[in-house]
C-alpha cells in the first residue's frame, strides 16, 4: 500500500514539472512601464514569430501619463522645469503573463492567448485593448481609455481611417508618407515613420482605393517582403499629441495564417 501511494505522488510531481516546463513566462521591464502591452507583444514576436501589431491609445487622463522631463532633460533651471515644455510618456502597469507555446501555433490559439493577456492587463487597471485578426496579422488596438474627467470612454483605432491614394509615379516611402498625410488630413493627428522603416526609393504602382490606413500599410509592407514578415508599433506621444510608426521584422516562421 505504501509503495502504491508513493508511486501516485511521484507521478503527480512529474506531471506538474512537465506542465511547468511547457509554459513560458514573459514580463515587463520594471525600468520602463510606459508601454507594457507592447513590451509583451515584442517578446511574443521574438519567441513565437507571431505577426502582431500594436497601437497606443490616445492618453488624456493624468492617471495614464507620466512627466519625465527632469529624468530626461538634465541641468534644467527652476524656471525651465516650471514653465518650459514637458516630456510626457504613457504610464502603464507591470504585468507578468504565462502561456503555453503550443497554444500559439494556430491563429485561433494566438488570438485567444493575446486576448487573455489583454484582459489580465485590464484587470490590473490598465486601459482596455482588443485584438483583431485580419488575414496574416493580428492587431492589438485601443478600445477604451479614461477621459480627462476620469470617465471610461470608447476609443477607435486611428488606423481605421479610410484613405485613398490615386495612381501615380511614386516610391514606397512616398506612398507611406501619402498614407500618413491622409490620416492627418482626416483626423488632425500627425503620423511619422520611425525606426525600422523598410520603405526606400523603390518605385511602386500600388493604388489605395478606399482602404483603412491599416490595410494600406499592411499591403505596402507585404509588397516588400513575404506577407506578414513586417509588423509595426504605433506609439502616441502625449506631449506632441502625435504618433510615430515603428517597424519590426519578425521573419517567416510561425506566422499567424488565414
Amino acid at each position: 500500500m505504501r509503495r502504491t501511494v508513493f508511486f501516485v505522488v511521484l507521478a503527480g510531481v512529474l506531471s506538474s514539472v512537465g506542465v511547468a516546463q511547457d509554459s513560458v513566462t514573459i514580463t515587463t521591464d520594471p525600468k520602463d512601464l510606459s508601454r507594457p502591452v507592447s513590451t509583451l507583444l515584442s517578446q511574443l514576436r521574438e519567441r513565437e514569430k507571431i505577426s502582431v501589431t500594436y497601437e497606443d491609445p490616445r492618453y488624456v487622463n493624468v492617471a495614464d501619463i507620466q512627466d519625465v522631463t527632469t529624468q530626461v532633460a538634465k541641468n534644467l533651471s527652476p524656471a525651465e522645469e516650471k514653465f518650459g515644455p514637458h516630456i510626457l510618456v504613457p504610464k502603464g502597469k507591470a504585468i507578468t503573463f504565462v502561456y503555453t507555446p503550443q497554444d500559439m501555433r494556430t491563429p485561433e490559439g494566438a488570438e485567444a492567448n493575446i486576448a487573455r493577456m489583454l484582459r489580465e492587463y485590464r484587470a490590473l487597471g490598465g486601459p482596455a485593448f482588443t485584438v483583431k485578426r485580419d488575414g496574416i496579422r493580428l492587431h492589438v488596438l485601443p478600445s477604451e481609455v479614461l477621459s480627462a474627467a476620469g470617465d471610461p470612454v470608447k476609443q477607435d483605432s486611428i488606423l481605421d481611417t479610410v484613405v485613398s491614394i490615386p495612381a501615380g509615379r511614386r516610391t514606397t516611402n512616398q506612398l507611406l508618407q501619402s498614407i500618413c498625410d491622409e490620416i492627418k488630413k482626416q483626423t488632425g493627428y500627425q503620423v511619422d515613420a520611425g525606426t525600422g522603416d523598410p520603405t526606400y526609393t523603390n518605385p511602386t504602382r500600388q493604388v489605395v482605393d478606399s482602404q483603412t490606413a491599416r490595410a494600406a500599410i499592411a499591403g505596402l509592407l507585404d509588397s516588400l517582403a513575404t506577407p506578414g514578415d513586417f509588423v509595426w508599433d504605433l506609439y502616441y506621444d502625449p506631449s506632441d499629441k502625435a504618433y510615430v510608426l515603428n517597424f519590426s521584422y519578425i521573419g517567416r516562421a510561425g506566422r499567424v495564417e488565414k
